[in-house]
């Protein structure tokens, strides 16, 4: 059965922003001016929408529609069972109840569309119902602000979301949806909407709270948007493939990687590095070891400790004498375009010593003027003023680890901080103009769930950083003792992970983020990604980086020195470290020399395949002829492997990586990589 679909709605279905819906709003108390005026952009930032524009352009599935309405019926009954008895309470008991309810029509529409193919739990839909009762329970005058938004939502555009969604399901051999009808007329159920929450008793604070609650519940729309969009095309189960090639393999954050690294490789090495004649800018790395206390999942090179400044002054006093080799080593003054101090826990140190540590770099090195200074700090032990001060002192950019928002994680991991202090440290890191914000998540922690998960990703994107870092957690428990206080039988099951990395990618890639590499996120105006389609973008060490030109110079114990032709790695003791520098010598421990053209050939495939997902063989060796099929021909056999299955596309001197192939690109560089055919090794992938 076929049915013609109606002309595409054009333009928005809302009257909520644009200056021509002014004189609309004329009309409306000053409460609901106020709310439009509040939620326009976020209003039609929602119609602009994959799902949202392909249902006013009724080419929406039924798929699509179904979920839809799965996702809706929970959260509508919440609604309907606690709105009115909190709406009077509040001085509001004219909201018309009856008229406005769509629980009996949802049951219907659920039970219309059973026929069609579950697409599998609502994450997003779960995480804005847990919301809803959580406020239901603490602050109901937010969680009216769901009321209005929802059936002004549905009210104000319901007609031709109708029209447009029938249409579809018409044209599948499927009955009308009723979720959008209402027995009385729309204008007389807009007013009575309009009219009740005039009478809402709220003080100034909660008039506020309201307004804010309003964006919100249009960031909890986006969520379920987004997710129904995926469903626009739906996209292979990548588990079999995960489970088919889930073996050990490196982050590549460098090639060859720190196993290759060895003890024949010392303080004169990086000493003839440093004397190298270079007038490119060089970029520093900062490790700051020190913690107040251990988070469990941590794999970094941390010390845990409540000793304060007791420990700080002596290892700044070894820093000092670690730059001051660096310099005796170079000969000459060299310009610092990229700084970064990571750790542990960067703000361990107080403004006092954090401003010491600043100077110390200053008088061994020229600072660039358009310097790209970053720090990372831990959100719990942070201040309005300490975030000030980092600004003041010339940090640009900034970095702070949330890993997951929800308490029983939290608790799981031994990391608590929470979601309002989350929510102050992005208020002042905007309040200190920061050129940019980053934040980590990690998942794959304990008591993880899709569900808590999608409240998590939800925060993050009211928070609206410039930068997210998503990574996988590594449970290495015999590497790395901390882990042992994490129970295995708590770790979310893979297809769970795989739920919550793909509803992640889907939030963020509709909301304004492009996704980098294999696991950063970015928003499209942020260098970041502007590196990544100018094809400029780099990895090492420190991650994602638009830097690659420049040589890495890591001081601090266990710190890691990047350059062409040698790795270096600091001593990975602070004893080792600060007798290394007692004895006047830099403090390497390991690292290693590469030479070898095909070495470096490797490293630039790979980091090609990491950063850009393909391969030109024609122009990867500089220049240089090169057939791919004949200079790596077990490798070619090996992608001819993963092209059948969809991971890759083989060209006659090229490659390039399938959206499938995105998840396993750490194992599609691992081809390239000969160590990994003898002995895999590194972190599983899921």
């Amino acid at each position: 059965m076929t049915s013609t679909l109606p002309e595409a709605v054009s333009g928005a279905i809302s009257d909520h922003a644009r200056p021509a819906d002014v004189a609309a709003r004329k009309g409306f108390g000053p409460r609901v001016r106020r709310l439009h005026a509040r939620i326009g952009a976020a209003h039609h930032k929602a119609e602009g929408m994959d799902f949202s524009r392909a249902l006013l352009a009724g080419q929406a599935s039924p798929l699509q529609l179904a979920g839809l309405i799965r996702a809706l019926g929970p959260a509508y009954a919440l609604i309907e069972q606690t709105g009115p008895e909190l709406a009077a309470a509040l001085g509001a008991p004219d909201l018309p109840w009856g008229a406005l309810s769509r629980s009996e029509a949802l049951r219907h529409d659920v039970a219309l569309l059973a026929g069609i193919e579950a697409s599998g739990p609502s994450a997003a839909g779960q995480a804005w119902l847990e919301h809803l009762g959580k406020l239901a329970q603490q602050a109901p005058h937010r969680f009216l602000a769901h009321v209005y938004v929802r059936y002004g939502g549905d009210l104000s555009g319901g007609q031709q979301l109708a029209q447009q969604a029938n249409a579809i399901l018409a044209a599948h051999g499927l009955p009308s949806l009723r979720f959008w009808q209402f027995e009385r007329p729309i204008p007389e159920l807009k007013q009575a909407l309009h009219d009740a929450f005039e009478q809402l008793e709220l003080n100034e604070a909660e008039e506020a709270e309201l307004l804010e609650e309003a964006v919100t519940a249009f960031l909890d729309t986006q969520s379920l948007l987004a997710e129904l969009g995926e469903l626009t095309t739906p996209r292979a189960d990548p588990l079999p493939l995960l489970l088919k090639y889930d073996k050990p393999v490196p982050r590549y954050t460098s090639y060859p990687t720190a196993a290759a690294f060895h003890d024949g490789v010392g303080p004169a090495d990086l000493e003839s590095q440093l004397g190298q004649a270079s007038t490119a800018d060089l970029s520093l790395y900062v490790h700051v070891p020190f913690c107040r206390h251990a988070c469990w999942y941590c794999g970094c090179n941390r010390i845990t400790t409540q000793a304060g400044s007791a420990v700080v002054g002596p290892y700044l006093e070894a820093l000092t004498k670690e730059l001051a080799l660096v310099a005796q080593a170079s000969g000459r003054r060299r310009r610092l375009g990229q700084l970064h101090w990571g750790g542990g826990t960067p703000n361990y140190l107080n403004s006092q010593e954090q401003g010491q540590l600043w100077d110390l770099i200053g008088e061994q090195l020229d600072l660039a003027p358009d310097l790209e200074a970053s720090i990372e700090v831990n959100p719990e032990f942070l201040s309005r003023d300490q975030v000030l001060e980092l600004r003041r002192l010339g940090f640009n950019r900034i970095s702070f680890g949330i890993q997951d928002a929800d308490p029983h994680v939290q608790a799981a991991v031994n990391r608590i901080v929470p979601v309002e202090q989350l929510r102050r440290v992005m208020e002042w890191m905007r309040e200190a103009a920061f050129e940019s914000v980053n934040v980590d998540l990690i998942c794959g922690l304990p008591l993880q769930t899709p569900e808590r998960f999608a409240k998590t990703i939800a925060l993050v994107r009211e928070l609206r950083p410039d930068r997210v870092s998503l990574f996988s957690f590594a449970y290495l428990p015999e590497q790395l003792p901390m882990q042992r206080k994490i129970a295995a039988d708590d770790l979310p099951s893979q297809r769970e992970r795989i739920r919550m990395l793909q509803h992640a990618f889907t939030a963020f890639t509709g909301d304004g983020y492009d996704a980098i590499g294999m696991d950063h996120f970015a928003l499209s105006s942020d260098s970041l990604a502007v590196a990544a389609r100018q094809e400029r973008l780099h990895r090492n060490f420190q991650g994602y980086t638009t830097g690659g030109e420049r040589d890495l110079l890591g001081i601090g114990v266990t710190a890691i020195s990047q350059f062409q032709n040698l790795f270096s790695q600091n001593q990975r003791s602070l004893k080792g470290y600060v007798q290394a520098l007692d004895e006047g010598h830099l403090p390497v421990e390991r690292g290693l020399v590469v030479r070898d053209p095909e070495v470096l050939l490797r490293r630039s495939i790979i980091q090609s395949l990491m950063c850009h997902f393909a391969v030109d063989f024609d122009t990867i060796a500089l220049g240089q002829p090169l057939e791919a099929k004949r200079q790596f021909a077990s490798e070619w056999a090996d992608l001819q492997i993963l092209e059948a299955d969809g991971l890759v596309r083989l060209g006659a001197n090229s490659l390039e990586v399938t959206d499938v192939g995105r998840w396993l690109i750490r194992t599609i560089a691992a081809v390239f990589d000969p160590s990994q055919r003898r002995q895999a090794s590194g972190s599983r992938l899921i």
